[in-house]
């Protein structure tokens, strides 16, 4: 304990004026004279005994209550545990946590609005001569400056919600370095916050620094939320006017069931679907949403439901665009025509644009525009062409290679298709033999069969076929296996495309798979499943680049990013070159990314363009993270700051006291005059009342 005035302390000598009252007691007595006593004797020494008890009573009364009153005036302190010196210019720190989370709401408003009048009474205390910081999530420049109690109270006024949401690791770190180059000799941190437990583990390096730290934690009276969080489609093609299926992940971060939570769809502005669910405490649900989509090739969806007060999770915004066509590529040799399985397969329908060509006449720069190259029939792959199809595969396209009925050179095919690190063609086994197994668990055939529990399931036979061997450097998935163990259909996966191996030529007299009812779903999926699978969204604040088409721009073109209609700032509400972005764009691997460095702080649907071309759609969504709404309480940070050792840290809570208050107890600690008048006033309530009811 220490005094904040300790001269005063002198004042305690005064203890001896009461013992010096009662040492001399300057009262006359009288004596009266009986001519009996010996009936008084024992009257006489009862009252004097009890006479000397009231007198040591009333005498400890009144030096405990001059003693109290002396200490008053001395006015003690217990100091907080970390020392603070007390002289010089004062520099501080103050955090506002504005994250979304922060949107709930308190009694006095949402916890935003409490944490801003805080920090402003938190300023009000300061001296002229000391100057304050404001730091928040948005790690703004402008939060390098120091300003003076008036300033400081101006930039908290107009402190916005966030979309950032940075641990509080690298919050404290920021105010240290701040503060280190603040040339104040008293430095001083505080952190209002909710501290959200996905964002607030306190870790024992943030010790280091040494600066007074105080964490102020501040409570909603609801933690109750319910989010829009993820929705996928399962299959990536999507054809204009073919119902979709949109599955759409609801999760109740509340201790209470969500009874008849509305859920909202709309594809280019127009609703599509309504549906409503229960949702367990602390779980989840799954909604199928069935639409058509219009005939725009690009779709921008959002997903709303309805929840207060934290909104920015409500609205789920995704894009995705339509397939009109899917160009396949057929390269065989000179000496074969054309493959009546293939062609009536993809020649015929619409939805294919389908081509073939000569192994001596390929045009290489053609060969990125397709999503789909079969090799058929060519007895060797010359090495141009194989370093032309490497390069396709790397950068995402999908091959499928149908080995020649004769003169295949096996060393050529080992040569190339272990440079795409893959399996190849072995020697010729001419056993007959069936089908065994097939992978149901991939995308080829997991929408073919009804069920799986067939044992007598038709599948292909070959006559003779190829022996896949060799195991390259990539795993193979096996889609279809022969009774003796070989594989007759085999996918490999190189840098972003596919490979497709298959064991037999199109040809009768090595089997019946060209014509088994299994040969269209196979290829056709195959064509299907070759289509690059492209993010439905993005989320704020994450480093992932936005991936665009590698497209030769015009001179002088750019590639753009701008607002659709259903963006949440009325800022971005439209296109319109004020609100067009011109991100940073990196070639990596032939591959184009754009990143755009935070230039985005709104949720929505964007629109990507080159030039004035509109190329496709990107939607942005906020960091979901935020949503889960479990905080650390002050006895949980309290508990973290003792096990990481952090000595210069302390816990305050508000609970209805004033900020000038709670910041003398950070200062010098809990005064304690208050109570020394109270028990000064009690011992001498108790000597009135010892007067006068002990006789």
């Amino acid at each position: 304990m220490n005094f904040l005035f300790p001269s005063f302390l002198y004042a305690l000598s005064a203890v001896s004026i009461p013992i010096i009252i009662h040492l001399f007691n300057f009262r006359r007595y009288k004596k009266l004279y009986f001519s009996n006593v010996a009936l008084l004797q024992a009257a006489v020494q009862e009252s004097r005994s009890r006479s000397m008890l009231k007198h040591w009573l009333v005498l400890l009364c009144r030096i405990l209550a001059v003693a109290f009153l002396a200490l008053a005036f001395a006015q003690p302190y217990l100091p907080v545990k970390h020392g603070i010196q007390l002289t010089g210019s004062k520099a501080v720190s103050i955090f506002i946590d504005n994250s979304f989370s922060m949107n709930a709401l308190t009694p006095n408003g949402s916890l935003l609005d409490e944490a801003k009048a805080e920090a402003i009474e938190m300023a009000q205390e300061l001296n002229p001569s000391d100057k304050v910081q404001l730091v928040s999530q948005d790690f703004d420049e402008t939060e390098e400056r120091w300003l003076n109690k008036d300033e400081f109270a101006a930039e908290v006024k107009g402190l916005k919600t966030s979309s950032d949401s940075r641990t509080l690791s690298d919050i404290i770190k920021r105010q240290h370095e701040n503060l280190n180059h603040s040339g104040c000799p008293v430095k001083e941190c505080f952190c209002l916050s909710d501290f959200q437990k996905s964002f607030s583990r306190i870790s024992s390096d943030l010790g280091a620094n040494g600066d007074p730290t105080s964490l102020v934690p501040l409570e909603a009276e609801s933690r109750n939320n319910i989010s829009a969080d993820s929705c996928w489609f399962d299959s990536p093609l999507h054809l204009p006017g073919k119902p979709e299926m949109l599955n759409l992940r609801i999760r109740n971060y509340s201790g209470e069931t969500s009874h008849e939570s509305a859920v909202k769809l709309f594809i280019n502005g127009e609703e599509k679907a309504i549906a409503s669910c229960n949702i367990a405490p602390n779980s989840f649900t799954v909604l199928h949403l069935s639409f058509i989509p219009s005939g725009k090739a690009v779709q921008q969806g959002m997903a709303a439901i309805n929840d207060y007060p934290i909104t920015f999770d409500d609205k789920l915004y995704f894009s995705f665009s339509l397939t009109t066509r899917i160009p396949v590529l057929r390269i065989h040799p000179e000496s074969m025509g054309s493959n009546d399985y293939l062609h009536n397969l993809y020649g015929r329908d619409s939805l294919f644009t389908y081509n073939e060509t000569t192994g001596s006449h390929v045009d290489y720069a053609s060969l990125p525009s397709y999503r789909l190259i079969i090799l058929d029939g060519l007895t060797s792959i010359e090495s141009g062409m194989g370093s032309e199809l490497k390069s396709y595969v790397q950068k995402g396209g999908s091959l499928l290679i149908i080995p020649p009925a004769a003169g295949l050179n096996s060393d050529n095919y080992r040569e190339t298709l272990g440079g795409l690190n893959c399996s190849w063609y072995g020697k010729m086994d001419t056993t007959h033999v069936k089908t065994d197994k097939l992978n149901f668990e991939s995308p080829l055939y997991r929408s073919v069969f009804e069920g799986r529990q067939s044992e007598n399931l038709d599948l292909p036979q070959t006559f003779r076929h190829y022996v896949i061997t060799g195991a390259g450097n990539g795993a193979p998935e096996n889609l279809m296996k022969l009774e003796n163990g070989d594989d007759l259909l085999d996918l490999f996966h190189s840098g972003k495309g596919s490979i497709y191996l298959l064991a037999v030529p199109l040809n009768d007299d090595f089997g019946n798979f060209q014509k088994h009812a299994l040969f269209v779903p196979t290829l056709y999926n195959m064509a299907l499943y070759s289509l690059p699978v492209r993010p439905l969204y993005y989320t704020l604040g994450d480093i992932q680049p936005v991936e665009a088409p590698n497209i030769t721009l015009p001179q002088n073109s750019f590639f753009k990013i701008r607002p659709a209609v259903q963006t949440d700032s009325k800022a971005e509400a439209g296109p319109g070159d004020a609100n067009t972005l011109l991100p940073e764009r990196r070639i990596v691997n032939n591959s184009v990314f754009l990143y755009l460095h935070n230039q985005l702080s709104s949720a929505g649907n964007y629109e990507l363009l080159a030039g004035d071309s509109l190329l496709s759609g990107c939607s942005f969504n906020y960091n979901r993270r935020e949503s889960d709404m479990s905080f650390y309480s002050a006895t949980e940070l309290r508990h973290q700051c003792d096990s990481a050792g952090l000595k210069n840290f302390s816990v305050l809570q508000v609970n209805g006291k004033s900020m000038p208050g709670v910041l003398q107890e950070v200062n010098r600690g809990t005064y304690l005059w208050k109570y020394c008048i109270i028990l000064a006033l009690i011992f001498l309530a108790a000597e009135e009342a010892i007067i006068r009811i002990v006789t």
